[in-house]
């Protein structure tokens, strides 16, 4: 029982330590591809558009914008294209960095 309370715990402090370092931004959510935790996630919202994303593949290089087949969206916890059935709006957060060009 001690084991299942500490794992819940665990998945709250991990949750709440996410949504405290998430804040509201109106750019389209492009992220910089400035750090490595970028990079490592690779995909990151389009936040004006639920059909596409951006893309990460390197370090200090720009992200790369794509986009779902024409039956799905981007899930921004899922960090993948889903059929619209399983999508559902997220609050958007600024990504760590931002690039050095205005972004689209």
């Amino acid at each position: 029982m001690k084991a299942i309370t500490l794992i819940l715990l665990a998945a709250v402090v991990a949750g709440a330590s996410a949504a405290a370092r998430c804040v509201r931004d109106n750019g389209s959510g492009q992220p910089g591809c400035k750090n490595l935790e970028e990079v490592t996630q690779g995909v990151w919202r389009h936040n004006h558009d639920p059909t596409a994303y951006w893309e990460c593949s390197k370090l200090n290089q720009p992200a790369t914008l794509n986009r779902c087949t024409s039956d799905s969206a981007f899930h921004p916890t899922l960090l993948e294209c889903v059929s619209w059935d399983d999508w559902e709006w997220q609050p958007t957060c600024a990504p760590l960095t931002r690039p050095d060009v205005v972004d689209a």
